[in-house]
């Protein structure tokens, strides 16, 4: 049976990159019915979300929406299974008007854009008519897909608390990319301490510089990335002369030798509810490379991970707790060893290429019926 990846996703977010390689291992032949819209903003600052950039965004997505549609009538072949991912509301409406007939409509969102606009980033006032309109946005997309994906049982409450029913949704945890599981020799460089990402509020960074103001010469800190909240954090940081070192972002691809390099990497430490319902690529990479991991403690993360076992956690906002923690693992090296050891171990038998396909398919049949013909992962191809 044929897959189609459909609408204006960005291909290289990696929720959408362990999705499109799932369908593939579980057997699918994946065609991708793809327009370009959202990518040449990666960072996606506030002005990004004002009325000048959304008129323009609003007649581009309109161009790619016509695109799309004709894309997909000059299709053959029986009815695919159509897949919308991350950051794919307007594509989930789209697709259940024009993608027709159809196998079924998967809609695997990965956060709302509510949680995300309003609720983690403040962007608009959660009483506003610009949240209520993004609560309607986010409940249409939802209720048009025949089937959810949800990436933590967490997440999956938090859909039922805004009347998304579990009729609806199924627990799909993403995993890994294969780049972090590829076998590397740890070569830890001192006392570092990594963190990578986009600086987001659920990242909890100013829970990290409080962190490594705690620890002074103890540890050396280096944060990768850049974002929307990267100046104010640089600024925090000057004011209280906390010695971090910062870096711009690397590819995915050189991703593994960072995390190679740090003593200890850390995960998210922000006290939002969004923290508590997601476990972020950077959680799962950093478990996977079996590096030793610090992050928040919450609910979707112990659906993934054990704390103690596979990783140590701390309450968020707590920089107390979080450079306890780190100071614990940089001064036990047997404990990290053992931490990163056995996290690795568990993502290779629980959350590795194979075992994520494996779930995915079975999800499909259970949910929707769906089951691909059996044989080799199919490589994508165009619509």
């Amino acid at each position: 049976m044929t897959a189609c990846l459909f609408g204006t996703y960005v291909r290289a977010h990696s929720a959408n990159r362990l999705l499109h390689a799932a369908l593939a291992r579980a057997g699918f032949d994946v065609v991708e019915c793809h327009e370009p819209v959202w990518e040449e903003e990666g960072n996606k600052p506030a002005p990004y979300f004002g009325p000048p950039s959304l008129a323009r965004l609003a007649v581009r997505y309109a161009a790619a929406a016509r695109r799309l549609a004709r894309r997909w009538r000059a299709r053959s072949g029986p009815p695919p299974l159509v897949v919308v991912g991350f950051g794919g509301q307007l594509d989930a409406l789209l697709a259940r008007r024009v993608c027709r007939p159809r196998a079924g409509l998967v809609f695997a969102p990965l956060v709302t854009l509510g949680e995300t606009l309003v609720e983690d980033r403040r962007l608009f006032p959660a009483a506003g008519l610009r949240a209520r309109a993004l609560a309607v946005l986010d409940r249409a997309a939802l209720t048009a897909a025949d089937l959810v994906l949800v990436d933590t049982a967490a997440h999956a409450a938090y859909l039922g608390r805004l009347g998304i029913g579990t009729d609806r949704t199924a627990v799909w945890h993403l995993g890994a990319e294969p780049e972090f599981f590829a076998p590397r020799a740890a070569e830890p460089a001192g006392r570092r301490v990594l963190f990578y990402g986009r600086y987001l509020p659920l990242h909890g960074i100013e829970t990290i510089i409080a962190a490594a103001a705690r620890l002074g010469p103890r540890a050396e800190f280096v944060l990768l990335g850049t974002g929307p909240g990267r100046r104010r954090a640089e600024a925090v940081a000057a004011a209280a002369h906390v010695p971090v070192a910062w870096r711009e972002p690397v590819p995915l691809a050189a991703l593994p030798d960072e995390l190679a390099a740090a003593a200890v990497v850390l995960g998210v430490f922000g006290d939002g509810a969004k923290a508590a319902m997601v476990v972020p690529n950077k959680v799962y990479q950093a478990a996977a490379a079996g590096r030793p991991l610090v992050t928040r403690d919450g609910p979707a993360l112990r659906e993934v991970l054990a704390p103690g076992e596979h990783c140590l956690v701390c309450p968020p906002s707590d920089p107390g707790a979080l450079a306890t923690a780190v100071a614990r693992l940089l001064d036990d090296p047997s404990l990290a060893q053992r931490l990163g050891r056995a996290a690795r171990a568990h993502m290779t038998q629980h959350f590795g290429a194979e075992s994520r396909a494996t779930a995915l398919r079975a999800v499909l049949a259970d949910c929707l019926g769906v089951v691909p013909a059996a044989g080799l992962p199919r490589r994508a191809a165009d619509a």
